[in-house]
């Protein structure tokens, strides 16, 4: 809502234009069960102004529709699960789950991730496959992870039971890579180290400094056709003059 600008009315109006995330389509199927006291309704505060002389029943009546409008236009036709979504799955054999887990992404998969992955499965496959290619990741702090370290900065992470590493960021170069990549310069337990990193940034600087060089480039070709125009205006006109001075 936030980043398409839009309130609660607007979600209820273009409800069947909107496209909600699977989180909240299986939520409002009831795949992770019911909610206290029903599915959410945004119209509740509103609607309570307006019945507040209606009978007890009304009240309910009114609510459970708006309820069921609100779940069907979110659903655009699955059908709902009602109860507890346990009752109708069929069992799950935790154990050739977690063999198949294991030997698509190692020795490492824990119980957590077979159950993420039996509640979750392509979350937690996206997961894995990031856990598989970048380490665990979950062993650093969030600020380190999202943002990355600042120049001059140390910090540990601690990657199991007595084995912590120690890492301080030295430098940064300051040129790119052909692929758009940074070396970065970091001290690993005192070792000096490095990585080549892609800077997701430099993408847009490059492209903004090559729509500015179009830009003049555009702007100086604009200009000498201005020029030779009139500087072929201006000729013509001095050949009309000349001819009307020799008649």
């Amino acid at each position: 809502m936030a980043q398409n600008k839009l309130s609660a009315q607007d979600v209820l109006d273009k409800a069947e234009e909107l496209s909600f995330p699977k989180s909240v389509v299986e939520f409002m199927q009831g795949s992770i069960g019911q909610p206290y006291q029903g599915f959410p309704e945004p119209l509740r505060s509103k609607v309570r102004l307006f019945v507040i002389s209606y009978a007890i029943i009304e009240l309910n009546i009114l609510v459970m529709f708006i309820r069921c409008w609100i779940r069907s236009q979110v659903l655009k036709g699955l059908t709902p699960i009602e109860g507890r979504p346990g009752e109708s799955l069929t069992p799950l054999d935790f154990e050739a789950t977690k063999r198949d887990l294991v030997g698509q992404f190692g020795s490492k998969v824990r119980d957590q991730d077979v159950m993420s992955y039996a509640m979750y499965p392509q979350v937690a496959t996206e997961f894995f496959d990031f856990r598989s290619e970048f380490g665990p990741v979950d062993k650093l702090a969030t600020r380190i992870f999202l943002t990355g370290p600042k120049v001059g900065e140390t910090f540990d992470v601690t990657i199991e039971k007595g084995k912590t590493l120690s890492f301080k960021t030295l430098a940064v170069a300051a040129d790119l890579t052909p692929n758009g990549e940074r070396e970065v310069f970091f001290e690993l337990n005192g070792q000096l180290r490095s990585v080549f990193i892609s800077d997701k940034t430099a993408t847009k600087v490059r492209f903004s400094y090559k729509f500015t060089v179009l830009k003049i480039a555009v702007f100086i070709l604009g200009s000498l056709l201005t020029a030779l125009i009139f500087f072929r205006n201006y000729i013509s006109t001095l050949k009309r003059i000349r001819k009307i001075k020799a008649k």
